[in-house]
């Protein structure tokens, strides 16, 4: 049985969502706007742990309720992957995973105008899944705003091309499970935009979705980038 359940737009269960992502999102950025350096790095590896714990919580949740299955638990979301990558990009400042966060968890900003919740509508997957999502959208204008760290030029080609080796492995994976991770073996439940058609045209809308994301984050976090002004320390520590 498929546990998928798409919130419906303008519900409760909607505006909790999307008020627990402004609150976290904006919330990290206000508290650590006159942070140093070195606190800003520690806060960061935080963030990294929380994330991974959030990760690993709800593979425990699941296997302890017996709701596990290959087929949807698996984190093999792209979403899922961003977590992973906002983990690394927080605790090490490494650059590629910093690239891909800021593009793949472009998607993020959708998960909360049109929420599809993987594994059910119970109160914990709404936290978790908000946790998760907009972690994944703090951590990357956290590492832009607080970590001085900018998109290299024509990263967001580079990424896309990454993503396009990524795609049939999942594909692979979905066949074998049968699975429908990323959301390339059926459309997903959602009313949004970009999908249009079945499939597996609808793809191709997903692609061009990506396309401009890509462009449009890239643009916005290069701009970001420039208002980057480190504090250091009284001390003039960096650690």
């Amino acid at each position: 049985m498929n546990p998928h359940y798409a919130v419906p737009l303008g519900s409760s269960s909607w505006i909790g969502l999307n008020l627990g992502m402004l609150v976290i999102v904006v919330g990290i950025l206000w508290i650590s706007r006159r942070w140093d350096r070195g606190r800003v790095r520690s806060f960061g590896k935080s963030m990294a742990a929380l994330l991974i714990a959030n990760m690993i919580g709800r593979q425990a949740v699941l296997l302890v309720n017996g709701e596990w299955s290959a087929a949807y638990s698996l984190p093999l979301q792209m979403c899922s992957f961003s977590v992973i990558w906002a983990a690394i990009t927080l605790w090490r400042g490494h650059q590629l995973t910093y690239e891909l966060l800021i593009f793949w968890g472009a998607g993020a900003l959708h998960s909360f105008l049109t929420p599809e919740l993987d594994d059910g509508h119970s109160l914990y997957n709404h936290v978790e899944y908000t946790i998760s999502h907009a972690g994944i959208l703090a951590s990357g204008f956290y590492a832009t705003l607080r970590m001085g760290m900018v998109p290299r030029p024509w990263s967001w080609l580079r990424v896309l091309g990454i993503t396009q080796l990524v795609l049939p492995v999942i594909g692979l994976v979905n066949y074998m499970l049968d699975s429908n991770y990323m959301y390339i073996a059926s459309r997903p439940l959602i009313n949004n935009p970009f999908l249009i058609g079945k499939w597996p045209w609808y793809i191709i809308g997903l692609e061009f979705a990506a396309l401009l994301h890509f462009v449009l984050f890239y643009g916005i976090h290069r701009i970001f980038g420039k208002y980057y002004s480190p504090v250091d320390s009284p001390s003039g520590s960096v650690s």
